[in-house]
């Protein structure tokens, strides 16, 4: 297996590119950036100055276009990305897309199609896949070490500093539930080998505000009868983001999940109280050297198409439980 260092163009050049993607290129086997893309020139041209880029774009059109890009990872606005993608499949360009990979299941149905008629590789941007410790969780609550599983409660809150209008605004895809909470819905099958059957919850401001959530709070029951409470917040400073589960015979329990360079999981059962510590892994790193990896194997560490339409219909039933104040039954 030949694992090649792609070529990547990079359509958004707001804060994940400045302070996530960019730092991240400098570490990776298998990525370099040869282009980018914006609609503010100003913005543009500070950004290929500070990080060396030798093209800059004023259109995601001439980017896709370029003979030098081999792939286009994009981080518009969450309502913008059919567009990108199309354009991208059109040109050739293997995709790397931020979740949500689409605002309705149609278009995410329709971006998957179009990558697959031209013959492109299609991955969802979902980090938290490439976050060792989480694997490692999951392996313990899989060797049975805490009995059958009865809960699990998991938080996650984001920056402060990264509130901006677009993430404000529901039409566009604002508001947590894209930012984070598409996350940890993710993570928890993961971790407990089942799917959701249902979900409810609240959220800050409410739907009827008209504008996008900064907090929500979901309960959902796995098909095999787990208790998960979700907790994702763009307004709490001080947020432990950290994970617990009760099993029938023991508790497992993390430090915080965020912001440390050490993960600690913690199980206590009746043979006491065993801890563990791994390092935290350096996530844009692993998902750029990831989709290298990907495209020359066909393997899957990074989240598919089916997983980006999967997410986008799992939201819709979020939505709605919290538009409607009830508890929704998923399929």
């Amino acid at each position: 297996m030949t694992t090649r260092t792609l070529r990547w163009g990079l359509v958004g050049l707001g804060s994940l590119a400045t302070n996530g993607i960019m730092p991240a290129v400098g570490r990776a086997r298998h990525a370099v950036v040869t282009a980018g893309a914006t609609r503010d020139p100003a913005k543009g041209r500070a950004f290929g100055e500070r990080f060396g880029i030798p093209a800059i774009y004023d259109s995601y059109e001439d980017l896709v276009r370029a003979p030098d890009v081999d792939a286009v990872f994009v981080m518009t606005p969450n309502d913008r990305h059919l567009p990108v993608v199309l354009a991208a499949a059109a040109a050739g360009k293997h995709v790397l897309c931020e979740k949500p990979l689409a605002m309705t299941e149609a278009d995410a149905a329709t971006m998957v199609a179009a990558c697959e008629q031209a013959g492109v590789m299609l991955r969802l941007g979902l980090h938290l896949r490439f976050e060792q410790f989480l694997t490692r969780v999951g392996e313990v609550l899989r060797s049975g070490a805490i009995g059958d599983i009865r809960a699990l409660s998991v938080e996650r809150a984001a920056p402060l500093s990264e509130r901006s209008a677009w993430r404000e605004d529901p039409a566009q895809g604002g508001g947590i539930l894209y930012d984070v909470g598409l996350h940890l819905l993710d993570l928890v099958p993961r971790l407990l080998g089942s799917d959701y059957a249902s979900v409810a919850g609240l959220a800050f401001p409410p739907p009827e505000s008209g504008l996008g959530a900064d907090t929500i709070s979901l309960l959902l029951r796995t098909a095999n009868d787990v208790q998960v409470s979700l907790r994702a917040s763009r307004e709490a400073p001080f947020s432990g983001s950290d994970l617990v589960v009760l099993g029938t015979a023991g508790m497992l329990r993390t430090g915080p999940l965020r912001w440390v360079e050490t993960f600690t999981l913690t199980v206590t059962n009746a043979e006491g109280k065993r801890e563990e510590r791994l390092p935290a892994c350096d996530l844009y790193r692993d998902e750029l050297d990831g989709f290298a990896l990907d495209l020359a194997d066909g393997g899957t560490r990074l989240g598919t198409g089916a997983d980006g339409l999967r997410l986008v219909r799992l939201a819709a039933a979020v939505e709605q439980a919290l538009r409607e104040a009830r508890s929704i039954p998923l399929a």
